[in-house]
C-alpha cells in the first residue's frame, strides 16, 4: 500500500501522458493515474494530500551549480548589488564590524559586477586595502573568474610580479607591479592555497544550499564543489550527511582535475563516473578551458568587439587539452569542460571528439555553457554525444554587454534552439550562486527571453525560443539523461524515485507571459516532503 497519494490535480509525467493522482510507497513513485483508482491504495497509515487543482512534475534537476559554493556565501562577504566601488568598500567594513572578525583572520567576498559602476574598471589592491590593511582579503567577481586580492593576501599566498600561472593572468600595472587582479588559473590557483573550511562548517553550508534548492522544487544537482573544500572532507561531509539523513538533495559531484598530474592522483583513489548511492555519485571531471563574457576571460576565435587585440584566455592548448581529455575518458570518467566562447567551445569540440572516437565508448560528455558557436559544431556535437550544460537565466543577465563585447557575433550566441535542431542533448543549470537555483526562471527565459517585465519586448532574438515542454525537459528528462539515470529520475512513473515538485499552477497549460506567476508549493525527495510553502 502507498505511504503518500496526491490527488484532484495535475500530474505531468514528462512520459507524454497526464494524471490526476500519483501514490508513493517508500522512496519510489507505485502508481500514476485517476483519483479513483489511487486513493484505492491508500491504508490507515497513509498521508493524502488534495492538490486542489495544482501540478505535480518531477523534481527538477540543476544540471550545473556550486552547491557547496552557494552555502559558502551565506556567510561570506555578498556583494551582490554594489553599484559603486563607494558601496563595495562599506559593505566590505560593515561586514568585518558586524562579525566582529579579528585581524590576520582571511575574507572572501563573491558576487561584484563592475559593469554596473560607473567607471566599470576592476577594482584593484587600493580598492580591497580601503576595506582593511590587517585582513587578507580576495573578492571575486559575480561570475567567479576574475578576483582581487589585497597585498597582505598576495603575500600570505607567496603571489608576486614574478609568479606565472599556467592559464591564468596576474594583472600589473605599467610600472610592472601586481595589481592586485587575478583571472582564471590564477585565481583558482590562489584560491587553492587560503586554508579550506572545516567538515562541520562544510556540512552545514551544503545542508543550507540544499534547503535552499528545494524551496524551488530541485531535488538532484550537478555540483563542483572542490573550490570549497579539499575532496577528502567533501567526501566525508557527503557521507555523513546521508547517514544522518539530512542530505535533502540528490548529488551528482563534478571533481575538477585540471592536469594530467591531479587527474592521475584523484584516479588512484579508484572512483570513477556513478559510484556510490542515489543520493551521492561521483560524476565527471570538470575541466576549466576559458573564463567569462562579462570578464572578457571567455576565449574567442576573433577579438572583442570592445578591447581589440584581446580574445580572452585560454586555459590550454589544444596539444594540452586533449591529452587530459583523452586520460580522463579512457579512465572511464564523464567529461564537462567549462567552455563559454567561440574559441574555447571548438577546443573542446575537438578535444572530446578524439577522446570519443578513440574507443566509441558515450560517456555523455559535456561542455558547460556553451555560450557561442555555430551549427557546424553544434552537428559535431551531436555526431560525438557531446551534450551542452546551457545556463538559460544566462540568456538574460547576460543582455546589457553581449552587443558591446560580440557585435554583429551576437546571433551566434545563446542558441538553444539551433543546438535542440542539431540533435544536442542539453541540460538546464544555474551555476549557483552565480544566478539562483529556480527552474521557473530559468524556463521564462529561454521560453519568452525576456527579463521579468517582459523586455525586450518580443524577446531578445526570438528565434532561440523553446516550447515550455522542451524548457521544462531541460530541467527535468535531460538532467537525469546526462547522469544515466533516465530510467530512474526525471519522470512521474512508476519504479522512478520519488522526487517531485508540486507546483501552483500547471506550466504546460500556462500563458507565457505568466509562467514566473508559477509558484513551488512542496519538494518531495525519496518520498519524504523537505519543502512545503
Amino acid at each position: 500500500m502507498a505511504d503518500l497519494i496526491f490527488y484532484n490535480g495535475t500530474v505531468n509525467t514528462m512520459k507524454g501522458q497526464t494524471a490526476s493522482a500519483v501514490a508513493v510507497a517508500g522512496s519510489v513513485i507505485q502508481a500514476v493515474g485517476s483519483d479513483e483508482e489511487i486513493l484505492l491504495m491508500a491504508d490507515p497509515g497513509c498521508r493524502v494530500i488534495d492538490l486542489q487543482g495544482r501540478c505535480v512534475m518531477p523534481g527538477f534537476q540543476d544540471s550545473h551549480c556550486h552547491l557547496l559554493l552557494t552555502g559558502l556565501g551565506y556567510e561570506r562577504l555578498n556583494l551582490r548589488g554594489v553599484t559603486s566601488v563607494d558601496q563595495l568598500i562599506q559593505a566590505g567594513r560593515d561586514y568585518i564590524r558586524e562579525n566582529q572578525i579579528p585581524a590576520g583572520t582571511w575574507i572572501q567576498g563573491e558576487g561584484f559586477d563592475n559593469t554596473l559602476f560607473d567607471d566599470p574598471a576592476l577594482p584593484d589592491y587600493h580598492v580591497i586595502e580601503a576595506i582593511s590593511t590587517e585582513h587578507p582579503i580576495l573578492l571575486e567577481r559575480v561570475c567567479g573568474h576574475v578576483g582581487t586580492a589585497n597585498r597582505l593576501a598576495m603575500k600570505t599566498i607567496g603571489f608576486d610580479e614574478h609568479t606565472r600561472i599556467t592559464g591564468g593572468v596576474i594583472d600589473l600595472d605599467r610600472e610592472g607591479q601586481i595589481t592586485g587582479v587575478l583571472r582564471e588559473a590564477a585565481l583558482d590557483q590562489f584560491k587553492m592555497r587560503i586554508p579550506k573550511p572545516r567538515l562541520e562548517d562544510v556540512k552545514r553550508c551544503i545542508v543550507a544550499a540544499a534547503r535552499n534548492a528545494n524551496q524551488y522544487g530541485v531535488t538532484s544537482v550537478h555540483t563542483d564543489d572542490l573550490e570549497g573544500a579539499e575532496l577528502h572532507t567533501l567526501l566525508q561531509a557527503y557521507r555523513e550527511l546521508e547517514e544522518e539523513g539530512t542530505l535533502t538533495v540528490r548529488v551528482w559531484e563534478e571533481i575538477q582535475a585540471a592536469r594530467i598530474p591531479v587527474l592521475n592522483k584523484f584516479l588512484e583513489m579508484g572512483l570513477r563516473t556513478g559510484d556510490g548511492t542515489d543520493y551521492f555519485r561521483i560524476g565527471n571531471i570538470k575541466l576549466l578551458t576559458d573564463g567569462s563574457l562579462g570578464a572578457r576571460t571567455a576565449y574567442m576565435r576573433e577579438d572583442y568587439c570592445d578591447d581589440p587585440g584581446n580574445r580572452g584566455v585560454a586555459v590550454y592548448t589544444q596539444e594540452e587539452l586533449d591529452e587530459v581529455a583523452l586520460a580522463a575518458h579512457q579512465a572511464g570518467m564523464q567529461i564537462a569542460c567549462h567552455a563559454i566562447g567561440d574559441g574555447s567551445v571548438e577546443q573542446c569540440v575537438g578535444a572530446l571528439e578524439k577522446a570519443y572516437q578513440s574507443d566509441g565508448v558515450d560517456l555523455r560528455n559535456r561542455i558547460v555553457h556553451c555560450q557561442f558557436g555555430d551549427r557546424e559544431l553544434f552537428a559535431r556535437m551531436a555526431r560525438n554525444h557531446i551534450a551542452a550544460d546551457i545556463q538559460p537565466s544566462f540568456t538574460i543577465s547576460d543582455i546589457p554587454y553581449v552587443a558591446c563585447r560580440m557585435g554583429a557575433r551576437e546571433e551566434q550566441g545563446y542558441c538553444w534552439k539551433t543546438m535542440l535542431e542539431e540533435g544536442v542533448h542539453l541540460g538546464g543549470g544555474s551555476d549557483s550562486p552565480v544566478e539562483s537555483f529556480d527552474p521557473i526562471w530559468g524556463i521564462h527565459c529561454v521560453v519568452n527571453r525576456t527579463d521579468a517585465s517582459g523586455q525586450p519586448e518580443g524577446g531578445w532574438h526570438p528565434d532561440q525560443k523553446l516550447t515550455v515542454e522542451e524548457a521544462a525537459a531541460l530541467y527535468t528528462t535531460e538532467g537525469a539523461y546526462l547522469t544515466f539515470e533516465e530510467n530512474k529520475k526525471g519522470a512521474v512513473a512508476p519504479g522512478y524515485l520519488a522526487d517531485l515538485a508540486v507546483l501552483s499552477a500547471d506550466l504546460f497549460h500556462t500563458a507565457p507571459e505568466h509562467i514566473l506567476d508559477v509558484q513551488v508549493e512542496m519538494t518531495v525527495v525519496g518520498g519524504k516532503i523537505v519543502y512545503s510553502r
